[in-house]
């Protein structure tokens, strides 16, 4: 039966006020800054005095095993603090072996992604259930465990989007720790088995790695040089949808002893390095071409070099999620930063 004018003249004007007061479009959301708690208390007063700047945390203490289960380490409370701040926890995951190796072990890599994938995929399933998680966050590394790179990479795919789809079905996200490269050959076995395209797809957010660029395993440099972190960022953006980047940004240093090349690499905190640098016959330096400085010291007769961040290489990274229009960015790890870290954070993405 039709309607009478004045039922249709009545839809009309209901419909024209439902018009007049549709919002107009909301500007897109402040980048996402996502941390890194490591399980130590250092770490957790990090957390509690870092929070305003935070809306995402990666709770980084639990560990695939041999089997496939996931061994759980203590968080100290994070979780529930993260709750009660309205941060979006995540859970991560990763595979990390203890002594002896204290590294991340291909061995455990397989056991996640191949031998005992169901097992680690029910496992994920039952953590990413704590409401306090807003999901998983997958920091499986040195994932080339057999002969058959292409095979390797094209398992860990397979996981991944397997574990994203039942992840989506629980309304949890997941986050992939990825390594940062800016191509992808088969000769690179340690960033190679990441299909960041098929990654990019199946996952909420990649967790570029943009750290570690030199390190304990070769020649003294920067952690993170501007050129390199950019051009990283620039061919993942190429492959991935930008507003599922977040870009990594460290609060650590590397310290070699140029005068016994065998001896270890020391690990430095942001925090460390004021005294480093107070030090009486400290030289400083800095890379314009890379925008990264460093320091030379001197202590029981052996000459270090220290590659470091200072606020103005960290706004300058920092700058680059406005550039590319990424989703946001990532800091490896609470408890190694202050408050400097954290406003030059904040001026860089400003």
């Amino acid at each position: 039966m039709t309607k009478s004018l004045p039922v249709l003249l009545m839809n009309f004007l209901v419909m024209s006020c439902i018009k007049t007061f549709i919002p107009t479009p909301v500007p897109p959301s402040s980048p996402h800054i996502l941390a890194y708690y490591t399980g130590e208390a250092a770490s957790l007063a990090s957390l509690k005095a870092s929070s305003s700047h935070l809306d995402m945390l990666s709770i980084d203490v639990f560990n695939v095993q041999d089997d496939g289960t996931i061994a759980r380490g203590d968080d100290l409370g994070a979780a529930d603090y993260a709750v009660q701040r309205n941060i979006q926890a995540y859970a991560c995951v990763s595979n990390y072996r203890g002594e002896p190796l204290w590294d991340f072990d291909p061995a455990l890599a397989r056991a996640a992604i191949q031998d005992h994938k169901d097992t680690f995929i029910d496992q994920l399933l039952d953590l990413a259930g704590d409401p306090r998680y807003a999901g998983i966050n997958i920091d499986l590394e040195s994932i080339a465990y057999s002969d058959d790179i292409a095979a390797d990479r094209a398992a860990f795919t397979a996981f991944i989007e397997e574990l994203a789809g039942k992840l989506h079905a629980l309304h949890k996200q997941l986050v992939i720790s990825v390594p940062a490269k800016s191509a992808d050959s088969p000769d690179d076995d340690w960033a190679y088995p990441y299909d960041l395209a098929a990654l990019g797809k199946a996952a909420d957010y990649l967790q570029l790695m943009t750290y570690d660029q030199h390190g304990p395993w070769g020649e003294p440099g920067p952690i993170a040089s501007l050129d390199w972190v950019e051009d990283c960022t620039a061919y993942s953006a190429s492959l991935v949808d930008p507003a599922k980047l977040l870009i990594g940004l460290p609060a650590y240093a590397y310290d070699w002893d140029t005068t016994d090349p065998q001896a270890e690499v020391g690990e430095l905190k942001w925090t460390d390095i004021p005294a480093l640098l107070a030090r009486p016959g400290t030289q400083t330096g800095r890379d314009a071409s890379v925008d990264s400085p460093y320091l030379i010291y001197t202590e029981n007769e052996h000459e270090h070099v220290v590659w470091y961040e200072d606020a103005a290489s960290i706004r300058s990274k920092a700058s680059l999620v406005s550039r590319y229009k990424l989703g946001g960015l990532s800091v490896w790890a609470l408890g190694q930063e202050d408050a400097s870290f954290w406003q030059a954070v904040d001026d860089g993405l400003q």
